[in-house]
């Protein structure tokens, strides 16, 4: 039962804690930071710390109301229910705004914490950033106070609660019904909140440079260092978990589809990606003074602008999980925190007229890795511009336009081979002359246009064109998808060339696994970016109408069809409707029945029958010797010991020492359990499946069940594929029932196993340079 305390909830009164805290610490450690006065900083940790464990405590609080279906708390009663298992209850927890953001504050709030808690960042230009890294923890706590996960139902839904405290829970988004979305969005805001310190010491670097001040960029620089490559290898983490979710659940048989919450979450990857090189360049050689702490102080305001795209609504998304308007709080942090990255940046560059260019040559290794960061800078431009675009032109003219995947294909694909082109001389240059490298990139360039011209055959284009689209359009779309594969070779080629080179020379076993990552890192990048493009061209898909396939059961009838337009068969047998779960699955055992909040008025129960008990009108019975029982009218129900029942009733009190919960039931809502009485349930969920064997002529090439779901109380759908998985691609199957029976769709997507190895091999490199580089601070890593 959600308790309210002075006219709010207690949910409501730890953030509130938490503000006041976050709002204390802010002040103070910006008032420490101006003064040099440290006699306010036990005050200031003391705050901070506050803050941040009332943030942990309300978000256990919150998981714990979920886990018990505490249904006066309405946002618990909009995002989960009684049927769901443990783990997507707690997928619930932030499956909407006002849950993901105090997901987010909560681990922002950890981390700003622990680098005042930490002696090693104690000097005063410190506590700039840990002012407003708090100051960010503000923002989010602001936010949650005025829009509550603790809000009570009978506040927020008044018409509801006057019924009552609802039975069940209006159910969570049947989309994130699925293990890797469980998992995706705690991934994905770890990864935003270890990015909140490089903002503000990025933001902090140029004030001090503006003040005259020493900085505490390179004091930091080890630690914020590892920050960013967590959080990089934390996102490519998610970024992966979700492609694989769009790939099982969403029916798309692709992982990628240019969607805009796909899209703006690569932003703030590519950004990630481009700042470790100019930060790795930084390190060594002093290169990149303004545009590596700056572009660190940007990627903080990336993730805001992702999280709008993601939770404002305003752009269409399969994503947009989030009902409603995500508030002017993210709006108003997307402002503070982009001006506070340009600012002072643009400022200080303004004034000292220094750049970061120097006078390496045309051809140096200096400059085509100035080259290379340029390009992770323009793909993440064409991904920005196309999410923002058709916003501004609304905004501007009122007319609604799209961006299609062609455009960022085209536009991101030369950019692609650039960078390959680049990368792979800046790795040949280490072992070789500049000649040999420059004469090795012109000789793969040249196999690159030569097969992207003479292998132009319609069905490998890049895109199909129109004679009134632009000449780039024209000329890029017209090039074969196989242009990608001599620089992707090459790229990869040259940096296993030069790993050889290196581990020769390499003593430390440490270095050698840093160097082992750095290596992985590329290889998988070029795998990645060749699967991707020959899968995003080479899919084909065929589907077919199956009349009468509702009709069909489980003895052996069946239905064949060719599969126009490709050489399949397909044959269908054993339809089956399946409820999910069934009254059985979804009745609780007594020892579930203990965590059920006293709040439930009705609830399923199944277990044996291990003593029976009658009084004047009334029999009892208890359940698997617990000190759960169930209770009905005499003349009602005849309960029989040994008997296995499963019943249907309200909460009653119990009245007694002895028993813990006592289910009222009546003679039409208990049964055994081999007969259980299904009318006293309506399956939230009913499951469509179909055994389904895939021919191409005589063999077999994919057999298996596909399934769609249909949720009652939402119109919606959703889909369990059948993946046959090779070696040289998948086939994919999926099948939605229509009016006349079945639609089969079938797809065949090579090189789709390629995508997966080549993210794992990149993982796994990231892994080795995050735990294992003797340069940023690693423990044990200096020998």
């Amino acid at each position: 039962m959600t308790a309210v305390v002075f006219g709010l909830a207690v949910g409501t009164w730890l953030l509130a804690i938490g503000l006041f805290g976050s709002v204390l610490a802010t002040v103070l450690l910006g008032y420490e930071y101006a003064t040099g006065d440290q006699s306010f900083l036990r005050v200031s940790k003391g705050a901070a710390g506050v803050a941040t464990g009332s943030f942990v405590i309300a978000l256990l609080y919150l998981t714990l109301q979920f886990l018990s279906g505490d249904y006066t708390n309405a946002y618990v009663w909009d995002n989960t229910a009684n049927y769901l298992p443990t783990l997507y209850k707690v997928t619930g927890v932030y499956a909407s705004n006002a849950g993901s953001v105090l997901l987010w504050a909560m681990l922002t709030a950890v981390v700003v914490t622990a680098t005042l808690l930490l002696d090693r960042y104690s000097a005063r230009g410190a506590r700039l950033p840990q002012s407003l890294g708090m100051g960010v923890v503000t923002v989010f706590a602001w936010m949650l106070v005025t829009d509550s996960p603790f809000t009570p139902l009978s506040t927020r839904y008044p018409a509801v609660a006057a019924n009552g405290i609802p039975r069940d829970g209006s159910g969570l988004n049947p989309l994130l019904v699925d293990p890797f979305m469980a998992i995706h969005p705690p991934i994905t805001f770890s990864a935003y909140a270890l990015l909140v310190v490089p903002f503000t010491v990025g933001v902090t670097h140029f004030v001090a440079r503006l003040r005259g001040t020493e900085s505490v960029l390179d004091d930091w620089l080890d630690g914020m260092t590892r920050w960013l490559r967590a959080s990089w290898l934390l996102l490519t983490a998610a970024i992966t978990l979700g492609g694989l979710w769009a790939y099982r659940v969403l029916g798309w048989g692709g992982f990628w589809s240019w969607d805009p919450v796909e899209t703006s979450v690569l932003i703030p990857w590519l950004g990630l990606t481009a700042v470790l090189h100019t930060l790795n360049q930084y390190r060594r050689s002093g290169r990149y003074a303004v545009l590596a702490p700056a572009a660190t102080a940007a990627l903080f305001p990336l993730v805001i602008y992702a999280t709008t795209v993601v939770r404002s609504g305003v752009f269409r998304s399969v994503h947009s999980f989030a009902g409603g308007g995500i508030g002017s709080g993210v709006l108003f942090l997307l402002g503070g925190t982009s001006t506070l990255a340009v600012g002072p940046a643009f400022v200080h560059w303004f004034r000292t007229e220094q750049g970061d260019t120097d006078e390496a040559g045309l051809l140096d290794r200096a400059t085509i890795y100035h080259a290379a960061v340029l390009g992770f800078i323009m793909l993440a431009f064409v991904s920005l511009w196309g999410l923002t675009f058709p916003v501004v032109r609304s905004l501007a003219s009122g007319v609604e336009v799209s961006v299609d995947a062609r455009y960022y294909n085209l536009w991101s694909f030369p950019v692609v081979v650039a960078m390959l082109l680049a990368g792979g001389m800046y790795a040949q240059q280490e072992r070789f002359s500049t000649r040999v490298t420059v004469g090795t990139a012109a000789a793969v360039l040249i196999a690159a246009l030569v097969v992207g011209v003479g292998l132009a055959r319609p069905e490998w284009q890049l895109a199909s064109t129109e004679p009134f689209d632009p000449a780039y359009y024209r000329a890029i779309g017209s090039l074969s998808v196989v242009t990608v594969l001599p620089p992707a070779v090459y790229f990869a080629g040259a940096w296993v060339v030069r790993y050889t080179g290196r581990l020769r020379r390499l003593t430390g076993r440490r270095a050698k696994l840093n160097e082992t990552g750095i290596a992985l890192i590329h290889v998988g990048a070029a795998l990645l970016v060749v699967s991707v493009s020959f899968v995003y061209v080479f899919s084909t898909t065929a589907s077919v109408g199956i009349a009468g396939a509702t009709e069909l059961d489980d003895t052996g009838e069946r239905i064949v069809r060719d599969v126009e337009g490709s050489p399949y068969t397909v044959e269908v047998t054993n339809y089956s409707p399946e409820h999910t779960p069934t009254i059985t699955d979804a009745a609780m055992t007594p020892a579930e029945i203990g965590s059920v909040s006293p709040s439930t008025s009705v609830l399923l129960v199944k277990g044996e029958v291990t003593a029976v008990q009658r009084f004047e009108n009334t029999t009892i019975a208890q359940l698997n010797d617990s000190r759960v029982w169930v209770g009905a009218d005499s003349g009602a129900v005849q309960f029989e010991e040994g008997s296995v029942i499963v019943a249907r009733g309200s909460l009653s009190d119990p009245r007694s020492e002895n028993i813990d919960a006592l289910v009222y039931t009546t003679g039409e809502n208990v049964g055994p359990i081999s007969a259980p009485p299904t009318d006293a349930y309506t399956p939230r969920v009913v499951d469509h499946q179909y055994d389904v064997q895939l021919y191409r002529g005589d063999t077999l090439v994919a057999d298996g069940t596909v399934a769609e779901q249909s949720y009652r109380g939402r119109d919606m759908q959703t889909n369990d594929p059948l993946i046959e998985r090779g070696l040289a691609g998948d086939t994919y199957v999926v099948a939605t029932r229509t009016a006349g029976g079945l639609s089969i769709e079938i797809s065949r997507y090579p090189l789709a196993n390629q995508i997966w190895f080549g993210v794992a091999v990149m993982l796994v490199g990231m892994a080795l340079v995050f735990l294992f580089d003797p340069a940023s601070g690693a423990v044990g890593a200096r020998e």
